[in-house]
């Protein structure tokens, strides 16, 4: 008896996919994958920026209740400096605005030096005078130092104040101004 061992049996056993298939499909997967997170970042960006404006939003209300209270925004009577200050990190402007927010908002990378938001109570505005001159008239002015992606939806400000305002990607004026 002869044992007859066809060679379409042999060839079924050694089916199975090439070095060269499985490193086109890890490819394919790593190319899926950074798109994905990509795409993933920038939406972290949008709902950071979104976060931002906000929380500008939610402090300009409490100024504007601040100022109903008051008579006038925050200013140097009340020991904010007029070069004005950075907003939640414990500066005499976030004292001020407690009574009226349930948590003083920060920025939500707030490092201090690029993502941050600020308080200026005699800032120079382009809005209020149609130039940049600063001849005497001054607004309040908000604004959020860095935005990730949006572009800027509001720019009011001209230069002035320590706290970058003029720079700022997002600012906002109130008047009259604070004391």
């Amino acid at each position: 008896m002869m044992l007859m061992i066809s060679t379409n049996s042999i060839m079924r056993k050694n089916t199975g996919f090439t070095l060269i298939e499985l490193l086109v499909v890890i490819v394919i997967i790593g190319l899926l994958a950074s798109i994905g997170i990509s795409s993933f970042t920038g939406a972290i960006q949008r709902g950071r920026d979104a976060k931002r404006l906000s929380d500008i939003t939610e402090i300009e209300v409490a100024l504007k209740r601040y100022y109903l209270d008051n008579g006038h925004y925050p200013g140097s009577a009340n020991g904010v400096p007029n070069t004005g200050q950075k907003i939640g990190v414990g500066n005499q402007i976030d004292t001020l605005l407690k009574p009226y927010l349930e948590i003083v908002p920060k920025d939500p990378l707030d490092d201090g030096s690029v993502y941050f938001y600020a308080y200026d109570p005699q800032h120079c505005s382009d809005a209020v005078h149609g130039s940049c001159a600063c001849d005497g008239g001054t607004i309040t002015a908000l604004s959020v130092n860095h935005l990730e992606i949006t572009s800027s939806p509001s720019k009011v400000t001209c230069s002035g104040g320590d706290q970058n305002i003029h720079n700022a990607d997002y600012n906002k004026g109130f008047v009259p101004h604070a004391p």
